[in-house]
């Protein structure tokens, strides 16, 4: 017991140890979310211009987001490999819980109805999936002293 015990208090504190370094060697920058789709590629960029990218730059007006970018995977390594991902920066990660209702308004207004809006989300469903969706911390480096 006693093993099981000082084992859980030396990860413990191998995970404040990489903290505190990540912290001293890096200043904490924007929140990105990424989400990573497969599909048809000229497709889905056709809809980001028309439909996401106007939402995108009118959240970016309003201080919902700080930038969102677009990523090409040129080295896939399969048919079902990504090919595409849609990263989207936070200031931080209260952001992103405050984000949904507010990119809700912008695309009822960008759409015109709640119907259009489920159509384009059932359209835009047909030309890709979700891989996977990850949270990342941007870090700067900080210089030496």
């Amino acid at each position: 017991m006693k093993k099981i015990s000082l084992l859980a208090f030396f990860l413990f504190a191998c995970t404040l140890s990489t903290a505190a370094q990540t912290q001293s060697n890096t200043t904490p920058g924007p929140v990105w979310r990424v989400r990573v789709l497969p599909g048809k590629l000229n497709d889905v960029l056709m809809d980001m211009r028309k439909n996401l990218r106007p939402v995108y730059e009118e959240a970016k007006k309003q201080g919902i987001i700080v930038e969102y970018k677009i990523y090409t995977n040129q080295t896939q390594a399969s048919p079902d490999d990504w090919n595409l991902a849609l990263a989207v920066a936070y200031k931080n990660w209260g952001g992103i819980d405050d984000s949904t209702a507010k990119f809700n308004a912008i695309s009822l207004k960008h759409y015109g109805s709640q119907e259009k809006v489920y159509a384009a989300a059932a359209n835009r469903r047909q030309n890709y999936q979700g891989v996977a969706i990850k949270l990342l911390r941007e870090q700067t480096l900080n210089p030496l002293p």
